[in-house]
């Protein structure tokens, strides 16, 4: 019996290890999503209405469930911390491949960085004390409130940060033209205003 059913069960064999491959790579993507919301939810990496970033998607969390995280895009990249209006829905595998952000302290205050170039061939070192004096003078009024919570940060996440103060270093680009670095610590809200002030002053 076998030696005249052999190919037939040969072909009912591989039959059976083709479909049990096909399964162990269907649910191998459904396993990985829901074992990473058992990560996410043990090392509590974020919760709804936070902000975050997974490799180059940054948002705010406004669902998650076992399978998927959805998060409500933000212009990071841009530097105007605005809503795109875009919904981005990403599986929960991509935390084992990708490491998540917390940016939940950037909803209120950020480290807003820029550089401008500046054409003129004159020094700038000199300005430099006046140009932060006249940066000082647009960051007066939340000064106080930017310290308090630079420090808030500080104790909550352990970590030593940069301070509240802006802070200006001059180079040069690869064309020879002189560059300022400017790095403000200023409500999220105000990055963009902020910016273009400082920008007015040079």
């Amino acid at each position: 019996m076998f030696i005249v059913w052999r190919s037939e069960i040969n072909e009912f064999a591989l039959s059976l290890t083709a479909i049990a491959v096909a399964v162990v790579v269907a649910s191998k993507e459904i396993i990985l999503c829901f074992t990473g919301s058992i990560q996410r939810a043990s090392s509590r990496s974020f919760q709804i209405g936070e902000w975050i970033e997974v490799g180059a998607l940054c948002g705010e969390v406004i669902e998650h469930n076992l399978m998927a995280t959805k998060i409500q895009e933000i212009d990071l990249q841009g530097g105007t911390y605005n809503y795109t209006g875009k919904t981005v829905t990403f599986p929960n595998s991509l935390f084992f491949t990708t490491p998540v952000k917390n940016l939940n302290f950037m909803k209120r205050y950020v480290y807003h960085e820029f550089n401008i170039t500046v054409k003129e061939t004159a020094n700038l070192y000199p300005l430099v004390p006046s140009i932060l004096a006249r940066i000082d003078d647009h960051c007066e009024d939340f000064h106080e409130v930017a310290t308090r919570y630079n420090q808030v940060i500080e104790r909550h996440a352990g970590v030593d940060l940069p301070g509240a103060d802006p802070h200006i270093y001059v180079t040069t680009t690869e064309l020879g033209d002189q560059q300022v670095h400017v790095r403000l610590f200023c409500p999220t809200e105000r990055a963009t205003e902020l910016e273009q002030l400082v920008r007015e002053i040079l």
